[in-house]
Protein backbone atom coordinates (compact mmCIF):
# COMPACT_ATOMS: atom_id res chain seq x y z
CA UNK A 1 0.00 0.00 0.00
CA UNK A 2 1.35 3.63 -0.82
CA UNK A 3 1.38 5.64 2.12
CA UNK A 4 0.51 8.96 0.58
CA UNK A 5 -1.56 11.17 2.83
CA UNK A 6 -2.17 15.09 2.27
CA UNK A 7 -3.30 15.60 5.62
CA UNK A 8 -2.19 14.25 9.12
CA UNK A 9 -4.23 14.26 12.47
CA UNK A 10 -4.13 16.54 14.85
CA UNK A 11 -2.73 13.44 16.81
CA UNK A 12 0.16 12.76 14.58
CA UNK A 13 0.81 16.68 14.37
CA UNK A 14 1.15 16.66 18.52
CA UNK A 15 4.37 14.27 17.74
CA UNK A 16 5.79 16.54 16.03
CA UNK A 17 8.89 18.49 17.35
CA UNK A 18 7.64 22.24 17.67
CA UNK A 19 4.40 20.56 19.20
CA UNK A 20 6.55 18.46 22.15
CA UNK A 21 5.81 20.96 25.00
CA UNK A 22 2.00 21.55 24.13
CA UNK A 23 -1.35 20.89 26.03
CA UNK A 24 -3.93 18.87 24.50
CA UNK A 25 -7.04 19.70 25.15
CA UNK A 26 -9.26 16.60 22.99
CA UNK A 27 -11.24 13.69 22.97
CA UNK A 28 -9.58 10.80 21.47
CA UNK A 29 -12.66 11.70 18.24
CA UNK A 30 -10.93 15.40 18.54
CA UNK A 31 -7.26 13.74 18.35
CA UNK A 32 -8.03 12.22 15.03
CA UNK A 33 -9.52 15.07 13.26
CA UNK A 34 -7.70 15.86 9.88
CA UNK A 35 -5.72 18.51 9.13
CA UNK A 36 -4.76 19.81 5.62
CA UNK A 37 -3.38 23.22 6.29
CA UNK A 38 -2.42 25.25 8.78
CA UNK A 39 -3.40 28.54 9.30
CA UNK A 40 -2.66 32.12 11.82
CA UNK A 41 -5.88 34.06 12.12
CA UNK A 42 -6.47 36.87 14.70
CA UNK A 43 -9.84 38.33 13.57
CA UNK A 44 -12.88 37.48 14.91
CA UNK A 45 -15.52 37.24 12.12
CA UNK A 46 -14.21 33.86 10.57
CA UNK A 47 -16.76 31.77 9.14
CA UNK A 48 -15.85 33.23 5.24
CA UNK A 49 -12.46 32.45 5.56
CA UNK A 50 -12.50 29.05 6.32
CA UNK A 51 -12.56 26.24 3.63
CA UNK A 52 -12.54 23.38 6.03
CA UNK A 53 -9.87 20.86 8.08
CA UNK A 54 -7.11 23.72 8.88
CA UNK A 55 -5.46 23.98 12.22
CA UNK A 56 -5.85 27.33 13.27
CA UNK A 57 -2.42 29.12 15.50
CA UNK A 58 -4.15 32.61 17.20
CA UNK A 59 -2.54 34.59 19.79
CA UNK A 60 -6.12 35.61 21.25
CA UNK A 61 -5.28 38.99 20.76
CA UNK A 62 -8.93 39.78 19.32
CA UNK A 63 -10.88 38.00 21.92
CA UNK A 64 -8.53 37.19 24.98
CA UNK A 65 -10.42 39.30 27.26
CA UNK A 66 -13.92 39.16 26.56
CA UNK A 67 -15.17 35.64 26.92
CA UNK A 68 -18.82 35.88 24.73
CA UNK A 69 -16.19 37.18 22.01
CA UNK A 70 -13.70 33.80 22.36
CA UNK A 71 -16.92 31.73 22.74
CA UNK A 72 -17.90 33.17 19.66
CA UNK A 73 -14.92 32.44 17.91
CA UNK A 74 -14.29 28.76 18.40
CA UNK A 75 -17.84 28.08 17.73
CA UNK A 76 -17.49 29.83 13.80
CA UNK A 77 -14.12 27.29 14.07
CA UNK A 78 -15.74 24.42 14.72
CA UNK A 79 -18.93 25.21 12.28
CA UNK A 80 -16.57 26.46 9.73
CA UNK A 81 -14.92 22.60 10.06
CA UNK A 82 -11.80 23.75 11.10
CA UNK A 83 -9.80 21.00 12.63
CA UNK A 84 -8.02 22.45 15.95
CA UNK A 85 -7.43 25.77 17.55
CA UNK A 86 -3.72 26.79 18.57
CA UNK A 87 -3.20 29.20 21.51
CA UNK A 88 -0.36 30.93 22.37
CA UNK A 89 -0.64 31.50 26.43
CA UNK A 90 1.30 34.94 27.42
CA UNK A 91 1.54 38.13 26.10
CA UNK A 92 -2.60 38.39 25.17
CA UNK A 93 -4.10 35.05 26.42
CA UNK A 94 -3.92 33.49 30.13
CA UNK A 95 -5.69 31.02 31.30
CA UNK A 96 -8.18 29.79 32.59
CA UNK A 97 -10.43 28.91 29.22
CA UNK A 98 -13.33 27.29 31.03
CA UNK A 99 -16.13 27.69 28.61
CA UNK A 100 -13.90 27.37 25.71
CA UNK A 101 -12.89 24.38 27.15
CA UNK A 102 -16.20 22.98 28.17
CA UNK A 103 -17.18 23.99 24.72
CA UNK A 104 -14.53 22.01 22.75
CA UNK A 105 -14.66 19.08 24.88
CA UNK A 106 -18.53 19.23 24.37
CA UNK A 107 -18.16 19.01 20.35
CA UNK A 108 -14.70 16.89 20.09
CA UNK A 109 -12.87 19.78 18.98
CA UNK A 110 -8.98 19.86 19.86
CA UNK A 111 -7.60 23.12 21.88
CA UNK A 112 -3.60 22.99 22.09
CA UNK A 113 -1.99 25.37 24.81
CA UNK A 114 1.52 26.61 24.55
CA UNK A 115 2.45 27.36 27.40
CA UNK A 116 6.07 29.07 26.19
CA UNK A 117 6.38 31.50 23.25
CA UNK A 118 6.65 29.86 19.83
CA UNK A 119 7.27 30.97 16.59
CA UNK A 120 4.22 30.17 14.61
CA UNK A 121 5.82 30.51 11.32
CA UNK A 122 8.24 27.90 11.87
CA UNK A 123 4.91 25.62 12.89
CA UNK A 124 3.27 27.03 9.57
CA UNK A 125 6.86 26.11 7.36
CA UNK A 126 6.98 22.73 9.13
CA UNK A 127 3.43 21.65 8.11
CA UNK A 128 3.04 23.21 5.04
CA UNK A 129 6.76 21.60 3.69
CA UNK A 130 4.61 18.26 4.80
CA UNK A 131 1.47 19.14 2.91
CA UNK A 132 3.85 20.06 -0.27
CA UNK A 133 5.98 17.31 0.24
CA UNK A 134 3.60 14.62 0.33
CA UNK A 135 1.86 16.74 -2.66
CA UNK A 136 5.01 16.06 -5.02
CA UNK A 137 5.16 12.42 -3.89
CA UNK A 138 1.22 12.08 -4.52
CA UNK A 139 1.84 13.30 -7.83
CA UNK A 140 4.51 10.84 -8.49
CA UNK A 141 2.81 8.09 -6.95
CA UNK A 142 -0.26 8.67 -9.36
CA UNK A 143 1.92 8.87 -12.41
CA UNK A 144 3.26 5.80 -11.33
CA UNK A 145 0.07 4.09 -10.87
CA UNK A 146 -1.56 5.41 -14.45
CA UNK A 147 1.74 3.70 -15.72
CA UNK A 148 0.97 0.56 -13.84
CA UNK A 149 -2.62 0.28 -15.38
CA UNK A 150 -1.80 1.21 -18.63
CA UNK A 151 1.05 -1.67 -19.04
CA UNK A 152 -1.62 -4.26 -17.37
CA UNK A 153 -4.08 -3.01 -20.54
CA UNK A 154 -1.64 -3.27 -22.64
CA UNK A 155 -0.78 -6.61 -21.26
CA UNK A 156 -4.61 -8.22 -21.93
CA UNK A 157 -4.32 -9.76 -17.66
CA UNK A 158 -7.91 -8.33 -17.88
CA UNK A 159 -10.41 -6.73 -15.38
CA UNK A 160 -9.12 -8.45 -11.61
CA UNK A 161 -5.40 -7.43 -12.22
CA UNK A 162 -6.70 -3.82 -12.57
CA UNK A 163 -8.98 -4.04 -9.08
CA UNK A 164 -6.70 -5.85 -7.25
CA UNK A 165 -3.80 -3.26 -8.04
CA UNK A 166 -5.57 -0.47 -7.37
CA UNK A 167 -5.93 -2.20 -3.63
CA UNK A 168 -2.77 -2.66 -3.46
CA UNK A 169 -1.83 1.09 -4.55
CA UNK A 170 -4.78 2.32 -1.91
CA UNK A 171 -5.12 -0.32 0.57
CA UNK A 172 -8.65 0.12 1.20
CA UNK A 173 -11.74 -2.24 0.43
CA UNK A 174 -12.45 -2.32 -3.32
CA UNK A 175 -16.40 -3.21 -4.78
CA UNK A 176 -16.91 -3.86 -8.23
CA UNK A 177 -20.81 -4.30 -9.25
CA UNK A 178 -20.97 -4.91 -13.06
CA UNK A 179 -24.76 -4.61 -14.31
CA UNK A 180 -25.81 -8.22 -14.78
CA UNK A 181 -23.40 -9.93 -13.99
CA UNK A 182 -21.49 -10.87 -10.57
CA UNK A 183 -19.91 -8.85 -7.66
CA UNK A 184 -16.27 -9.09 -7.36
CA UNK A 185 -14.67 -7.90 -3.83
CA UNK A 186 -10.41 -7.41 -3.62
CA UNK A 187 -10.11 -8.74 -0.89
CA UNK A 188 -12.85 -11.15 -0.77
CA UNK A 189 -15.37 -10.72 1.77
CA UNK A 190 -17.40 -13.42 3.64
CA UNK A 191 -20.57 -14.08 1.36
CA UNK A 192 -22.79 -12.72 4.36
CA UNK A 193 -21.43 -9.62 4.78
CA UNK A 194 -20.93 -9.55 0.64
CA UNK A 195 -24.16 -9.96 0.19
CA UNK A 196 -25.17 -7.28 2.68
CA UNK A 197 -22.78 -4.66 1.31
CA UNK A 198 -24.29 -5.00 -1.98
CA UNK A 199 -28.10 -4.79 -0.86
CA UNK A 200 -26.78 -1.54 0.83
CA UNK A 201 -25.57 0.35 -2.53
CA UNK A 202 -28.65 -1.75 -4.29
CA UNK A 203 -30.91 0.19 -1.94
CA UNK A 204 -29.48 3.31 -1.47
CA UNK A 205 -28.48 3.14 1.75
CA UNK A 206 -24.63 3.15 1.54
CA UNK A 207 -24.57 6.81 2.45
CA UNK A 208 -26.92 7.09 4.89
CA UNK A 209 -24.33 7.51 7.29
CA UNK A 210 -22.44 11.27 7.15
CA UNK A 211 -19.45 9.22 9.17
CA UNK A 212 -19.77 6.45 6.44
CA UNK A 213 -20.06 8.27 3.46
CA UNK A 214 -16.52 10.09 3.96
CA UNK A 215 -15.32 6.22 3.84
CA UNK A 216 -16.33 5.27 0.98
CA UNK A 217 -15.95 6.94 -2.42
CA UNK A 218 -18.03 5.42 -5.86
CA UNK A 219 -17.35 5.92 -9.77
CA UNK A 220 -20.05 4.97 -12.24
CA UNK A 221 -18.24 2.99 -15.08
CA UNK A 222 -19.39 4.84 -18.11
CA UNK A 223 -18.73 4.14 -22.01
CA UNK A 224 -20.59 5.11 -25.04
CA UNK A 225 -22.79 7.41 -22.14
CA UNK A 226 -23.89 4.10 -20.94
CA UNK A 227 -23.51 2.61 -17.47
CA UNK A 228 -22.04 -0.35 -17.70
CA UNK A 229 -21.03 -0.84 -14.26
CA UNK A 230 -19.91 0.72 -10.48
CA UNK A 231 -16.73 1.28 -8.81
CA UNK A 232 -16.62 1.43 -4.85
CA UNK A 233 -13.36 1.91 -2.16
CA UNK A 234 -13.98 1.64 0.91
CA UNK A 235 -11.36 2.61 3.85
CA UNK A 236 -11.14 1.73 7.65
CA UNK A 237 -11.42 5.60 7.93
CA UNK A 238 -12.11 8.87 5.80
CA UNK A 239 -10.74 8.23 2.53
CA UNK A 240 -7.61 10.38 1.52
CA UNK A 241 -7.51 12.67 -1.48
CA UNK A 242 -4.63 10.05 -2.79
CA UNK A 243 -7.54 7.17 -2.52
CA UNK A 244 -9.95 9.28 -4.26
CA UNK A 245 -7.60 10.13 -7.42
CA UNK A 246 -6.07 6.90 -7.59
CA UNK A 247 -9.87 5.65 -7.43
CA UNK A 248 -10.70 7.93 -10.42
CA UNK A 249 -7.06 6.55 -12.65
CA UNK A 250 -8.85 2.93 -12.18
CA UNK A 251 -12.33 3.70 -13.08
CA UNK A 252 -10.68 5.24 -16.46
CA UNK A 253 -8.93 2.34 -17.10
CA UNK A 254 -11.77 -0.43 -16.20
CA UNK A 255 -13.68 1.52 -18.29
CA UNK A 256 -11.04 1.11 -21.12
CA UNK A 257 -10.38 -2.56 -20.29
CA UNK A 258 -14.61 -3.42 -20.47
CA UNK A 259 -15.02 -1.45 -23.45
CA UNK A 260 -12.26 -3.59 -24.71
CA UNK A 261 -13.41 -6.97 -24.28
CA UNK A 262 -16.85 -6.01 -25.13
CA UNK A 263 -15.76 -4.95 -28.58
CA UNK A 264 -13.73 -8.06 -28.97
CA UNK A 265 -16.98 -10.34 -27.86
CA UNK A 266 -19.12 -7.92 -30.17
CA UNK A 267 -16.69 -8.38 -33.33
CA UNK A 268 -17.03 -12.49 -32.38
CA UNK A 269 -21.00 -12.13 -32.60
CA UNK A 270 -20.71 -10.21 -35.37
CA UNK A 271 -18.70 -12.80 -37.51
CA UNK A 272 -21.67 -15.42 -35.87
CA UNK A 273 -24.86 -13.76 -37.46
CA UNK A 274 -24.46 -16.37 -40.56
CA UNK A 275 -26.09 -18.46 -38.03
CA UNK A 276 -28.75 -15.97 -37.09
CA UNK A 277 -29.49 -15.89 -40.40
CA UNK A 278 -30.16 -19.12 -41.12
CA UNK A 279 -32.20 -19.02 -37.79
CA UNK A 280 -34.25 -16.48 -38.83
CA UNK A 281 -34.44 -18.56 -42.27
CA UNK A 282 -36.10 -21.55 -40.34
CA UNK A 283 -32.81 -23.75 -40.96
CA UNK A 284 -31.90 -24.40 -37.66
CA UNK A 285 -33.64 -27.46 -35.20
CA UNK A 286 -34.72 -26.99 -31.77
CA UNK A 287 -31.93 -28.99 -30.44
CA UNK A 288 -29.33 -26.76 -32.59
CA UNK A 289 -31.23 -23.22 -31.17
CA UNK A 290 -31.28 -24.54 -27.64
CA UNK A 291 -27.53 -25.38 -27.92
CA UNK A 292 -26.61 -22.10 -29.27
CA UNK A 293 -28.62 -20.34 -26.48
CA UNK A 294 -26.54 -22.30 -23.88
CA UNK A 295 -23.28 -21.68 -25.39
CA UNK A 296 -24.22 -17.93 -24.95
CA UNK A 297 -25.81 -18.29 -22.08
CA UNK A 298 -25.91 -21.09 -20.02
CA UNK A 299 -28.37 -19.98 -16.95
CA UNK A 300 -30.82 -18.26 -19.82
CA UNK A 301 -34.25 -19.94 -19.28
CA UNK A 302 -36.41 -18.23 -21.92
CA UNK A 303 -39.98 -18.18 -22.32
CA UNK A 304 -40.73 -16.52 -25.97
CA UNK A 305 -39.26 -13.95 -28.49
CA UNK A 306 -39.97 -11.61 -30.79
CA UNK A 307 -37.74 -9.99 -33.69
CA UNK A 308 -37.86 -6.03 -34.03
CA UNK A 309 -36.53 -4.52 -36.93
CA UNK A 310 -35.38 -0.96 -37.45
CA UNK A 311 -35.72 -0.20 -40.91
CA UNK A 312 -32.17 2.34 -41.54
CA UNK A 313 -32.69 3.30 -44.86
CA UNK A 314 -30.21 5.85 -45.84
CA UNK A 315 -28.14 4.94 -42.92
CA UNK A 316 -27.38 1.47 -44.11
CA UNK A 317 -24.40 3.34 -46.60
CA UNK A 318 -23.40 4.97 -43.31
CA UNK A 319 -22.72 1.29 -42.01
CA UNK A 320 -21.64 -0.42 -45.72
CA UNK A 321 -19.49 2.62 -45.59
CA UNK A 322 -17.43 1.05 -42.77
CA UNK A 323 -15.51 -2.31 -43.68
CA UNK A 324 -14.46 -2.73 -40.15
CA UNK A 325 -18.18 -2.82 -38.54
CA UNK A 326 -17.04 -0.95 -35.76
CA UNK A 327 -20.32 1.26 -35.87
CA UNK A 328 -23.06 -1.06 -35.70
CA UNK A 329 -20.58 -2.72 -33.30
CA UNK A 330 -20.67 -0.08 -30.68
CA UNK A 331 -24.21 0.25 -31.60
CA UNK A 332 -24.79 -3.33 -30.74
CA UNK A 333 -22.92 -2.93 -27.35
CA UNK A 334 -25.04 -0.31 -25.79
CA UNK A 335 -28.23 -1.93 -26.99
CA UNK A 336 -27.31 -5.32 -25.60
CA UNK A 337 -26.90 -3.61 -22.20
CA UNK A 338 -29.96 -1.78 -22.54
CA UNK A 339 -32.59 -4.85 -23.51
CA UNK A 340 -30.56 -7.04 -20.76
CA UNK A 341 -31.68 -4.19 -18.41
CA UNK A 342 -35.63 -4.99 -19.27
CA UNK A 343 -35.36 -9.19 -19.05
CA UNK A 344 -34.00 -9.68 -22.89
CA UNK A 345 -30.92 -11.68 -24.32
CA UNK A 346 -30.22 -9.96 -27.80
CA UNK A 347 -29.07 -11.01 -30.87
CA UNK A 348 -28.55 -8.21 -33.18
CA UNK A 349 -27.48 -8.38 -36.91
CA UNK A 350 -27.44 -6.44 -40.41
CA UNK A 351 -29.92 -7.75 -43.04
CA UNK A 352 -31.52 -6.79 -45.98
CA UNK A 353 -31.03 -2.92 -44.80
CA UNK A 354 -32.76 -3.65 -41.38
CA UNK A 355 -30.98 -4.04 -37.73
CA UNK A 356 -32.65 -6.80 -36.77
CA UNK A 357 -32.58 -7.91 -33.05
CA UNK A 358 -33.60 -11.22 -32.10
CA UNK A 359 -35.28 -10.27 -28.62
CA UNK A 360 -34.85 -13.28 -26.24
CA UNK A 361 -37.57 -12.93 -23.30
CA UNK A 362 -36.37 -13.88 -20.01
CA UNK A 363 -39.02 -12.74 -17.82
CA UNK A 364 -42.62 -14.50 -19.68
CA UNK A 365 -44.67 -12.50 -21.94
CA UNK A 366 -46.06 -10.48 -19.44
CA UNK A 367 -45.65 -6.84 -19.50
CA UNK A 368 -43.24 -7.57 -22.61
CA UNK A 369 -44.94 -4.76 -25.10
CA UNK A 370 -43.58 -2.19 -22.51
CA UNK A 371 -40.13 -3.57 -21.91
CA UNK A 372 -39.53 -3.90 -25.52
CA UNK A 373 -40.72 0.09 -25.90
CA UNK A 374 -38.99 1.20 -23.07
CA UNK A 375 -35.63 -0.67 -24.27
CA UNK A 376 -36.26 0.94 -28.05
CA UNK A 377 -37.35 4.52 -26.00
CA UNK A 378 -33.83 4.75 -24.48
CA UNK A 379 -31.98 3.38 -27.21
CA UNK A 380 -33.02 6.12 -29.00
CA UNK A 381 -32.52 8.29 -26.39
CA UNK A 382 -28.11 7.39 -26.79
CA UNK A 383 -28.41 8.73 -30.54
CA UNK A 384 -30.14 12.25 -29.96
CA UNK A 385 -28.10 14.59 -32.06
CA UNK A 386 -26.14 12.09 -33.76
CA UNK A 387 -25.93 11.24 -37.24
CA UNK A 388 -26.69 9.18 -38.40
CA UNK A 389 -29.99 7.55 -36.59
CA UNK A 390 -30.33 4.07 -36.68
CA UNK A 391 -33.03 3.67 -34.35
CA UNK A 392 -35.50 6.42 -35.02
CA UNK A 393 -37.10 5.70 -37.93
CA UNK A 394 -39.86 2.70 -39.27
CA UNK A 395 -40.03 0.44 -36.41
CA UNK A 396 -41.41 -3.12 -36.70
CA UNK A 397 -41.91 -5.76 -33.85
CA UNK A 398 -43.57 -9.23 -35.03
CA UNK A 399 -45.46 -11.94 -33.06
CA UNK A 400 -44.13 -12.58 -29.77
CA UNK A 401 -43.53 -16.58 -30.38
CA UNK A 402 -43.01 -19.39 -27.70
CA UNK A 403 -41.55 -22.11 -29.92
CA UNK A 404 -37.79 -20.69 -30.63
CA UNK A 405 -38.42 -22.81 -33.85
CA UNK A 406 -40.87 -20.45 -35.37
CA UNK A 407 -39.02 -17.25 -34.69
CA UNK A 408 -39.05 -16.90 -38.77
CA UNK A 409 -42.88 -16.02 -38.51
CA UNK A 410 -41.81 -13.55 -36.29
CA UNK A 411 -39.41 -11.81 -38.06
CA UNK A 412 -41.78 -12.10 -41.67
CA UNK A 413 -44.54 -10.25 -39.36
CA UNK A 414 -41.95 -7.29 -38.33
CA UNK A 415 -41.42 -6.83 -42.30
CA UNK A 416 -44.69 -6.84 -42.43
CA UNK A 417 -45.19 -3.90 -40.25
CA UNK A 418 -42.21 -2.34 -42.08
CA UNK A 419 -44.21 -2.52 -44.98
CA UNK A 420 -47.25 -1.29 -44.00
CA UNK A 421 -46.08 2.16 -41.94
CA UNK A 422 -44.21 2.86 -45.60
CA UNK A 423 -47.96 2.59 -47.39
CA UNK A 424 -49.27 4.74 -44.55
CA UNK A 425 -46.67 6.30 -42.52
CA UNK A 426 -45.64 5.37 -38.54
CA UNK A 427 -48.40 3.63 -36.81
CA UNK A 428 -49.04 4.31 -32.78
CA UNK A 429 -48.03 0.71 -31.96
CA UNK A 430 -45.57 -0.57 -33.77
CA UNK A 431 -46.27 -4.58 -32.77
CA UNK A 432 -47.72 -6.59 -35.96
CA UNK A 433 -50.57 -7.90 -33.48
CA UNK A 434 -51.74 -4.35 -33.31
CA UNK A 435 -52.40 -4.03 -37.18
CA UNK A 436 -55.60 -5.56 -37.27
CA UNK A 437 -57.32 -4.81 -40.78
CA UNK A 438 -53.87 -3.27 -41.96
CA UNK A 439 -52.65 -6.99 -42.10
CA UNK A 440 -55.98 -8.06 -44.43
CA UNK A 441 -56.02 -5.26 -46.75
CA UNK A 442 -51.81 -5.58 -46.78
CA UNK A 443 -52.39 -9.37 -47.97
CA UNK A 444 -54.86 -8.07 -50.62
CA UNK A 445 -52.15 -5.64 -51.42
CA UNK A 446 -49.73 -7.93 -52.08
CA UNK A 447 -52.36 -10.27 -54.35
CA UNK A 448 -52.93 -7.20 -56.16
CA UNK A 449 -56.28 -7.83 -55.25
CA UNK A 450 -57.03 -4.44 -53.57
CA UNK A 451 -58.22 -2.13 -56.84
CA UNK A 452 -60.71 -4.94 -57.87
CA UNK A 453 -62.00 -4.71 -54.28
CA UNK A 454 -62.57 -0.87 -54.52
CA UNK A 455 -63.66 -0.85 -57.56
CA UNK A 456 -66.61 -3.57 -57.11
CA UNK A 457 -67.86 -1.86 -54.00
CA UNK A 458 -67.02 1.50 -54.07
CA UNK A 459 -66.13 2.21 -57.36
CA UNK A 460 -69.69 3.66 -58.50
CA UNK A 461 -69.15 6.64 -55.32
CA UNK A 462 -65.64 7.69 -56.13
CA UNK A 463 -66.71 7.62 -59.89
CA UNK A 464 -69.44 9.83 -58.78
CA UNK A 465 -67.43 11.90 -56.53
CA UNK A 466 -64.97 13.08 -59.40
CA UNK A 467 -67.47 13.57 -62.08
CA UNK A 468 -69.76 16.01 -59.63
CA UNK A 469 -67.25 16.75 -57.05
CA UNK A 470 -70.01 15.89 -54.49
CA UNK A 471 -69.24 14.20 -50.96
CA UNK A 472 -70.74 11.03 -51.81
CA UNK A 473 -68.06 8.59 -50.07
CA UNK A 474 -67.21 10.77 -47.23
CA UNK A 475 -70.86 10.82 -46.28
CA UNK A 476 -70.65 6.86 -46.42
CA UNK A 477 -67.73 6.42 -44.47
CA UNK A 478 -69.18 8.73 -41.81
CA UNK A 479 -72.20 7.02 -41.97
CA UNK A 480 -71.05 3.18 -41.68
CA UNK A 481 -68.59 4.68 -38.94
CA UNK A 482 -71.54 5.89 -37.04
CA UNK A 483 -73.42 2.81 -37.27
CA UNK A 484 -76.19 4.04 -39.65
CA UNK A 485 -77.30 6.87 -37.23
CA UNK A 486 -78.74 9.23 -39.22
CA UNK A 487 -79.31 11.76 -36.60
CA UNK A 488 -75.53 11.28 -35.59
CA UNK A 489 -74.30 11.66 -39.54
CA UNK A 490 -75.74 14.50 -40.02
CA UNK A 491 -74.71 16.53 -36.65
CA UNK A 492 -70.93 14.71 -38.08
CA UNK A 493 -71.49 16.32 -41.19
CA UNK A 494 -72.71 19.87 -40.32
CA UNK A 495 -75.22 19.25 -43.26
CA UNK A 496 -79.19 19.25 -42.31
CA UNK A 497 -81.32 16.35 -42.12
CA UNK A 498 -82.89 16.09 -45.52
CA UNK A 499 -79.35 16.78 -47.27
CA UNK A 500 -78.71 13.58 -45.72
CA UNK A 501 -81.97 11.74 -47.12
CA UNK A 502 -80.21 12.86 -49.95
CA UNK A 503 -77.10 11.35 -50.15
CA UNK A 504 -78.19 8.27 -48.70
CA UNK A 505 -80.78 7.76 -51.54
CA UNK A 506 -78.14 8.47 -54.29
CA UNK A 507 -76.01 6.06 -52.12
CA UNK A 508 -78.54 3.26 -52.20
CA UNK A 509 -78.88 3.78 -56.40
CA UNK A 510 -75.03 3.63 -57.09
CA UNK A 511 -74.00 0.50 -54.52
CA UNK A 512 -77.86 -0.98 -54.05
CA UNK A 513 -80.92 -0.69 -51.83
CA UNK A 514 -79.08 -3.34 -49.38
CA UNK A 515 -75.82 -1.52 -49.37
CA UNK A 516 -76.30 -1.60 -45.15
CA UNK A 517 -77.14 -5.62 -45.08
CA UNK A 518 -74.66 -6.82 -42.92
CA UNK A 519 -71.95 -8.99 -45.24
CA UNK A 520 -72.38 -6.09 -47.72
CA UNK A 521 -72.07 -3.34 -45.32
CA UNK A 522 -68.80 -5.01 -43.50
CA UNK A 523 -67.10 -5.91 -47.09
CA UNK A 524 -68.16 -2.08 -48.33
CA UNK A 525 -66.09 -1.05 -45.35
CA UNK A 526 -63.16 -3.26 -46.29
CA UNK A 527 -62.76 -1.51 -49.77
CA UNK A 528 -63.37 2.19 -47.54
CA UNK A 529 -60.53 1.04 -45.71
CA UNK A 530 -58.46 0.10 -48.54
CA UNK A 531 -59.10 2.86 -50.24
CA UNK A 532 -57.73 4.93 -47.00
CA UNK A 533 -54.90 2.75 -46.82
CA UNK A 534 -53.77 3.35 -50.42
CA UNK A 535 -55.09 7.32 -51.09
CA UNK A 536 -54.95 8.50 -46.67
CA UNK A 537 -57.89 9.94 -44.95
CA UNK A 538 -61.49 10.59 -46.72
CA UNK A 539 -62.11 14.29 -46.69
Amino acid sequence: MVKTVLQLTVREILERPLFQKAEAIASEEALNRTVKWVHIMEVTQVGHLLNGHELILSTGIGWHDDEALSLSFLRQLIDSGASGLCIELGLYAKQPFDKMKELALRENFPLIFFHEEVRYIDITQDLHAHFIHQHHRMVSELESLSTELNQLLLSGKGLMSLLRLLHQMTGAQVAFFPLGAEAHFIPPMPKAKADRFYEQWIYGKMFADPQQKRMIAHRPILALDHLFADLLLQGKQELSEFQILALDRAATAIAQEMMRTKYMEERRRHKEDLWSVDWLSGKHSANEIRDYIRALKPAAKLTGAAVCLFDIGEAYKALTDKDDGSLIIQKNMVARAIFEGEGFLLLPLVLHGHIVFIALDQLGAVQYQERLLRSISRLQKTELHQEPAFFSSHIGIGSYITQLTNVQESYETAKETIAIQKDIGPLPSPFYHDLHLHKIIYTLKKADALPALMDEYIGPVVNSDLEKGGHLLLTLNVYLQLSGSKQETAKALFIARQTLYHRLDKLAALLGKDFMEPEKRLTIELALRAYQYMHGPIR
